[in-house]
């Protein structure tokens, strides 16, 4: 069984591509960590590179900087996405231009990044990529919590479901297994994005947050990042076209 030896991981900056990118480079792997902001952490095997996912020149550049650092990157970990900035509760608030943002964040730069750096992998016989959906895939009940842009945030993340069943299709006899994983609650530390949208709520709202969570709390980056380097591992080669929650038994 061969492991991803070398990985672009996007989002690398944000708490799950944090985990992420430390995690692998103690495996042995060497990374590429891409992200518009600068990269929080230095680590023996990790190169940082700013680019935006979402502009084809600059994920062109990714794949160039890929190849110059590994020849053939082995793995895509596709973290990079996200409901934007602007606050779009309903579909009355959503605009045009935040759906094709939002849409651009999550799926349009999964396609890109893919498009990119798995006809390589192909060439090589091997391949590992991973994309980051969501639990909110299937909709989210009550009132918009954490998710700054709902509706559009939903619709791409369950594209990437899509994208992703259909690329392990059209890659497995060449050697690529493609799968995502679809976080739940996941919070950081005091200021992270997105534990700052938690701990600015209501308490019933945190309260009723928490309690739809069987497990009884919050997932954690790390666990995240677990399963993501399991997916570039050896291990994980017969698992292909999968979706894989990881949200205390909320969904």
């Amino acid at each position: 069984m061969r492991d991803a030896k070398s990985a672009v991981i996007t989002g690398a900056s944000g708490m799950i591509g944090t985990a992420t990118v430390r995690l692998l480079a103690e495996k042995g792997c060497a990374v590429l960590a891409v992200d518009r902001v600068p990269f929080p952490m230095r680590q023996d095997g990790v190169t940082f590179f700013a680019a935006d996912v979402t502009a084809p020149e600059q994920v062109a550049a990714v794949a160039a900087q890929a190849a110059r650092s590994f020849g053939t990157a082995d793995a895509l970990v596709h973290i990079a996405g996200g409901a934007g900035p602007d606050r779009a509760p309903d579909l009355e608030a959503t605009d045009l231009s935040i759906w094709e943002h939002v849409m651009a964040l999550n799926a349009t730069s999964a396609f890109l990044l893919c498009r990119a750096l798995v006809p390589p992998m192909r060439q090589q016989g091997f391949g590992r990529v991973v994309t980051l959906s969501s639990i909110l895939a299937r909709g989210e009940k009550g009132a918009a919590t954490t998710v700054a842009a709902r509706l559009p945030y939903a619709a791409a993340k369950a594209a990437l479901t899509g994208f992703t069943a259909q690329l392990a299709k059209d890659c497995a006899a060449d050697g690529i297994t493609v799968n995502a994983v679809a976080p739940g609650l996941i919070l950081g530390d005091a200021g992270t994005r997105i534990r700052d949208r938690f701990d600015a709520l209501p308490e019933h709202e945190r309260a009723r947050m928490l309690g739809a969570i069987p497990a009884g709390r919050p997932g954690t980056a790390e666990e995240v990042a677990g399963m993501l380097a399991f997916l570039v591992s050896g291990a994980a080669g017969y698992i292909n076209g999968a979706t894989i929650a990881i949200d205390g038994a909320a969904s």
